[in-house]
């Protein structure tokens, strides 16, 4: 590749989550768009991922679209004797003439997936949840707060009780 300024474009889809089967997303359609700064001994990669994962929501258990916007860069030096590396850097021999970005970039849609995945809500603030499970999780909590009340006071009933 000659040196300067190259923008590569790609798809990620099904494919790539089947053999990344840790990503917690169950199918995606990302584009990626890297543009890359060639110069004779180090190489500037400034990526973009878009698109949407389907994920698994963390409240009502059902799947839906992630937006995904994605944005970082990437140092690539070429050196002979170069042992280590970082998340922000990568060292390839000069006579290497590929670079595979598969698992650095499985490790940027991990971190774009947030910790907990919720369905996003209407404007109007309503949950996209599934109703039947929200209905659910309310009547439970709502009987482990009785039962939690009458622990309490069971409690305090011991302890006064004790102390007559």
């Amino acid at each position: 590749m000659p040196e300067g300024i190259h923008n590569i474009r790609f798809d990620i889809n099904n494919k790539f989550f089947e053999e990344f089967v840790e990503i917690e997303a169950r199918d995606g359609n990302l584009q990626v768009l890297v543009t890359l700064n060639k110069k004779p001994d180090f190489m500037m990669l400034d990526i973009n991922i878009k698109g949407t994962l389907v994920v698994q929501c963390d409240r009502c258990l059902e799947y839906f679209d992630y937006d995904v916007n994605y944005r970082d860069s990437l140092l690539v030096k070429f050196d002979e004797n170069a042992t280590s590396q970082s998340d922000e850097v990568i060292i390839l021999h000069p006579n290497e003439s590929e670079l595979d970005l598969k698992q650095y970039l499985y490790e940027c849609i991990s971190l774009s997936i947030p910790y907990r995945k919720i369905h996003p809500e209407t404007k109007d603030g309503i949950s996209l949840c599934k109703k039947e499970m929200i209905d659910k999780i309310h009547q439970f909590e709502a009987e482990n707060k009785e039962k939690k009340v009458l622990a309490n006071w069971e409690k305090l009933k011991y302890l006064f009780e004790t102390n007559n």
